[in-house]
């Protein structure tokens, strides 16, 4: 009789199990659970096509997963990013803002969403016209504000912030003029300490982001501020080298070094 109710108790669950897995896929169950985690798992190892593929079937089986959403811009950036050619590089941001936008409807309080959206917006600056440009500076700043105030500690937020107040401290005649044109706004108060301040932020979140360094090194560079400059530089030579682009970024880094260390000399 034990035996018989056994077999009979493991038949009982292969028979749930069969019954509920369709229905709880379509509603982003048990199959958009797994996927996710296989997602996931390729996003750490840095396989961002094989990733975006993963997260783009949850979101065919859960329109409306955040994470999913989050990633799935931030990835198309990335890929994106590695494209010589200005059209690639814009069909990728257009689908990375696509995906922003999309988590945004989802929930305007996400902070990642916030992020993310700003991220594809100053991404997609990158093959946009001059008026588009100064267009996107003022929402990027206005996303990241959001984005900042559901989380304070978005480390990515902050860096993207400095970067923000970097290029608004340092542009063109051409650009200035532009941004009073087609936006209305002024945004010529922001200076370059402003930037440097919102990126050792950044650093003090995310202590192991080679990128937070290099970018941070640069501001300092152009701001005379010389022995923080080679500070930075000589952290970010220390940090551990993950992917491929950290070994750009330290190759960048070390050569930065050289070159401030020879104009100090």
């Amino acid at each position: 009789m034990g035996s018989m109710r056994s077999i009979f108790t493991v038949v009982y669950l292969l028979v749930l199990l069969i019954s509920v897995s369709p229905q709880a896929a379509k509603a982003g169950g048990l199959g958009s659970d797994k996927l996710l985690w296989e997602a996931n798992q390729l996003y750490r190892e840095f396989k961002d096509t094989e990733a975006l593929e993963k997260f783009e079937l949850v979101l065919a089986l859960d329109p409306a997963q955040q994470e999913a959403l989050c990633k799935a811009s931030i990835l198309c950036g990335r890929i994106g990013n590695r494209y010589g050619d200005d059209t690639y590089k814009g069909i990728y941001f257009q689908k990375s803002l696509g995906y922003a936008q999309r988590a945004l409807a989802v929930d305007s309080t996400h902070a990642e969403a916030n992020f993310v959206t700003a991220l594809s917006l100053s991404l997609l600056s990158q093959t946009s016209s001059l008026k588009q440009r100064m267009q996107h500076l003022v929402l990027i700043k206005r996303y990241l504000q959001s984005a900042l105030t559901y989380d304070a500690m978005h480390s990515g937020a902050w860096h993207l912030l400095g970067r923000w107040n970097y290029k608004v401290a340092n542009m063109s005649f051409a650009e200035r003029a532009a941004s009073k044109l087609f936006t209305q706004q002024d945004l010529l108060t922001v200076t370059n300490q402003e930037a440097i301040t919102a990126i050792y932020k950044s650093i003090e979140l995310e202590p192991s982001n080679l990128l937070y360094y290099y970018d941070l090194a640069r501001v300092l560079h152009d701001a005379d501020q010389t022995n923080e400059c080679i500070s930075i530089l000589q952290k970010a030579l220390d940090q551990k080298l993950v992917t491929s682009e950290d070994l750009e970024l330290s190759r960048r880094c070390r050569l930065l070094l050289q070159e401030v260390m020879k104009v100090r000399a």
